[in-house]
């Protein structure tokens, strides 16, 4: 599925279980999420990471609903918190953002200065964790010792960023990249007509499961 049509189609749900207030909906919701996520084939790091980022969020969900409120609304949202994790999974642990970008820069209008920046952005991911490596070795070199929350760790990053961020505008300047301009694309993003009836048919098999259930 496309990552555009895919964004929408959670978005959507998310939206609709915030007003429904039945936690069979949210379980259903959350079941698909993880039958997705089985054929979706992730690594075992990411299913470990399914499991313990609810816990947290229901335990508290729990706790506070069940003191000030009732065990049924306790309930609710213990499983609307599962079924909101699980969608955002399904959405960022197997979309291509690279992909998601191009077609929302082509296909709905998004300005291409912003999603150059994004993709720019998102190539410096793995640099900063080379270069955040690299300051916290010259530190130990020098008989400090950086921790993630230290602060001299973060504005030396930082700096490190804002350097890359001047050469990476000069970059795109150079290779004549103007804002507003029209342009041309060696890749032409094509949503599928499946790609919307499936999203529909989702769409149609939620009402039905909201109105049943």
């Amino acid at each position: 599925m496309n990552p555009s049509v895919k964004f929408l189609l959670i978005l959507i749900v998310s939206i609709e279980l915030t007003f429904v207030l039945n936690y069979q909906v949210n379980v259903v919701v959350a079941i698909i999420a993880g039958i997705y996520f089985v054929f979706s084939k992730l690594s075992w790091k990411r299913y470990l990471l399914l499991i313990a980022m609810p816990i947290l969020p229901v335990l508290g969900a729990w706790t506070s609903f069940t003191t000030f409120g009732s065990h049924e609304m306790a309930i609710i949202m213990m499983t609307r918190i599962v079924a909101y994790i699980f969608l955002g999974a399904a959405f960022s642990f197997t979309t291509d953002m690279i992909l998601l970008l191009d077609t929302l820069e082509q296909k709905f209008r998004v300005p291409t200065t912003f999603v150059y920046g994004l993709r720019g952005a998102l190539s410096f991911v793995p640099r900063v964790k080379q270069e955040v490596q690299t300051i916290r070795t010259a530190a130990l070199m020098r008989g400090e010792s950086l921790t993630f929350y230290s602060p001299q760790l973060f504005f030396k990053a930082i700096l490190v960023s804002l350097r890359w961020s001047t050469r990476l505008a000069e970059a795109m300047a150079s290779h004549g990249f103007t804002e507003n301009a029209e342009r041309t694309h060696f890749n032409t993003i094509v949503i599928k007509k499946r790609d919307w009836m499936m999203a529909i048919s989702l769409l149609v098999i939620l009402q039905c499961i909201i109105i049943y259930l």
